[in-house]
């Protein structure tokens, strides 16, 4: 048993322990308080409050919230009014309330009324922000949250600095699986970038009724499915255009997006990028100026100056308007403006960036590899769908099956390719090096394991994204030397875990393939080539099929040459569905630099749907708003002037 789990046990012991002992003394019996459900009833109707709160104990942050202040209420209930038992109750409740039971003189008064006197102004405000906290927890749990984009990566649909409303309901609300975590925080403090959230326990979660199916073209909010060092429900907020959803069949050919056979266009604000040359520096400010007078990405659409050459590289990402206009004022140098695509043929390219499945990423140049603007065909996987494990379904589905679906679905075959990888790892040194060769490292190792997972820190410099970050806002040599450091800590153990692991099931499966205490790799994938067949372990069973447990989607960015997505990290699962973009109530450009100059008056208050962004209806809620205020007005007057007649 981990310790986590016995330090959980021995607080609920506590709790109850003391939670008994307080009923004792309002003579009902002990043993009441470890009877899940009824012991809450009794509780309830100690402190007089009604049975439906019942109801609230089971919904994650509102839970932790109601129980501190039953605790305060059932102190209150015995006479124990002192603010600082209240917050040791509250804190420390399986060591205080024992205490409290065991110690002092309780009898039982009931809760305070406050319908006689007046309650002082700490106890309403107390109570105004308590129970303000448990209506906006449920509304945020299970209705609708709001959300700022971050990137570019959706523009010019949704743009940086737009702050947005996402509803819940429309895909079917999710319980959380942390319920350990503080109010109306994701999965980090600010400024202090510590969990917010304690790991401790971890729910099973469901998914209420939907409103609706995602359907191909919506714009869905999820947690980014390869935060692997993060809980399922406090990962990455992301926010992308689903382009496929389970059952389809999907290609990208250069550029063009193909689904089930049939082209589909890019959205009207969708952009593509675009290269070309300036040979002078006055084209060049006059381009930055027409960047900014365009409300383009100041940050993506730049020029940067090669010396040795005397020339400036510049990009310029936008849709079939923008690239009109720009055409027509003639910045590029002559015959320099190319599209963006990358060309897995195109040799002279110098990087194609990741791609997945792994599988497919074109390294060494080789044409039949994947890229973002030549991808698939790849099927997405259907609930119930069975497909037959071949070496290229393995390839495809098998982050899919260890982790999203935890079915430790292993091939023979590359447990035998990743063998002596992970033996050359064993005396691996690791000097100071860039970034991205580090997170190489670690993207290797946590794909070369097969039975144990990566430690949380190594599975954290697994994450491109997060380490680029990371790379870039702390000094470099702090951060390679916390790398080598954790990386020597995983080859003295679970690297020595994963090896014995490979070693034991390879010899379960084929003990002529072991020399010398050590699997002989050559000669087992020699006579595995020639038996011409891909065996799988299917939770510790040989398989020749796989039978899919949930729906997946395939999400990409409007701004499709700007946009991390699954094109570059796969699938998105259904259980990591968090809902659907329906309402921008600010937007402020933060290339401005101030928040009144920045706000972009034409998208306030405007609704997002599949197929953009409304015109703003700002003076729509405006004048309804002042409507409603003097109509609310008008009714209580009225109302009291009504009374006063009455008397």
């Amino acid at each position: 048993m981990e310790s986590t789990t016995l330090l959980l046990i021995l607080m609920w012991l506590g709790i109850r322990i003391g939670l008994g002992l307080f009923f004792k003394k309002a003579e009902i019996k002990f043993w009441k308080a470890f009877v899940p459900i009824y012991s809450t009833l009794i509780w309830l109707k100690l402190i007089k409050k009604p049975k439906w709160w019942l109801i609230l104990t089971f919904i994650p942050v509102v839970n932790i919230v109601l129980g501190v202040g039953m605790i305060v209420e059932l102190m209150n209930s015995f006479g124990r009014r002192n603010v600082v038992e209240h917050v040791l109750a509250s804190v420390l409740g399986y060591i205080f309330l024992p205490y409290i039971a065991l110690t002092k003189e309780l009898n039982y008064t009931g809760p305070v009324d406050y319908t006689d006197k007046k309650k002082s102004r700490i106890r309403e405000w107390s109570e105004a922000i308590f129970f303000a906290v448990i209506a906006a927890s449920i509304i945020r749990t299970f209705t609708i949250e709001a959300f700022q984009i971050p990137t570019s990566s959706m523009e010019g649909t949704l743009l940086r600095g737009d702050f947005l409303f996402v509803s819940k309901v429309h895909y079917g609300a999710k319980t959380p699986k942390t319920p350990l975590s503080l109010p109306f925080m994701h999965h980090s403090m600010p400024v202090l970038g510590i969990p917010a959230y304690l790991d401790w326990i971890k729910l099973p979660s469901f998914r209420f009724p939907a409103f609706q199916d995602i359907k191909n073209n919506d714009i869905v909010v999820f947690n980014y499915p390869r935060e692997d060092y993060r809980p399922s429900d406090k990962r990455e907020h992301y926010i992308k255009r689903c382009i496929g959803i389970a059952g389809d069949t999907l290609q990208v050919d250069n550029g063009q997006l193909i689904v089930n056979g049939k082209n589909i266009p890019l959205v009207n604000e969708g952009q593509m990028s675009y290269n070309f040359q300036l040979n002078n520096p006055s084209t060049a400010k006059r381009y930055s100026r027409w960047v900014r007078k365009m409300n383009l990405n100041e940050e993506d659409c730049r020029c940067e100056y090669y010396q040795n050459y005397n020339i400036y590289g510049c990009q310029i990402f936008g849709n079939e308007r923008t690239l009109k206009n720009f055409k027509s004022l003639n910045f590029a140098s002559p015959g320099s403006l190319q599209e963006g695509q990358l060309n897995p043929k195109n040799f002279s390219q110098p990087a194609f960036g990741s791609v997945y499945p792994n599988y497919y990423s074109p390294k060494n140049q080789d044409s039949t590899k994947w890229t973002r603007d030549f991808y698939g065909p790849l099927w997405i996987p259907k609930e119930n769908s069975t497909i037959e494990l071949t070496i290229d379904n393995y390839n495809r589905y098998k982050r899919v099956f260890d982790a999203y679906e935890n079915s430790k679905v292993i091939s023979i075959n590359e447990i035998l390719n990743k063998y002596s990888f992970l033996k050359s790892l064993q005396n691996k040194k690791i000097n100071y090096q860039s970034w991205n060769e580090l997170h190489q490292i670690a993207y290797a190792a946590q794909d070369a394991h097969s039975f144990t997972s990566l430690p949380h820190e190594m599975s954290e410099w697994a994450d491109n994204y997060k380490m680029r970050g990371l790379w870039a806002n702390s000094p470099r040599s702090k951060a390679a030397d916390a790398f080598i450091k954790v990386f020597r800590q995983y080859q003295k153990t679970t690297l020595l875990e994963e090896i014995d692991s490979t070693e034991n099931k390879i010899k379960t499966y084929n003990p002529s393939w072991f020399s010398e205490n050590k699997i002989n790799v050559e000669l087992a994938l020699q006579e595995l080539k020639e038996s011409n067949i891909n065996p799988c372990f299917v939770k510790g069973k040989l398989s020749k099929t796989y039978t899919f447990k949930q729906d997946y989607y395939f999400m990409m960015g409007d701004n499709r040459h700007n946009s991390g997505d699954s094109r570059a990290w796969g699938f998105v699962p259904q259980d990591h569905i968090v809902g659907k973009a329906v309402f921008i109530w600010l937007s402020t450009d933060p290339d401005e630099g101030s928040f009144i100059k920045g706000l972009r008056w034409n998208r306030l208050c405007s609704f997002v749907s599949s197929k953009g962004v409304s015109s703003s209806y700002l003076w729509e809620f405006l004048i309804g708003g002042t409507l409603l205020y003097f109509a609310n007005k008008w009714w209580k007057k009225k109302k009291k002037k009504k009374q006063l007649e009455s008397e």
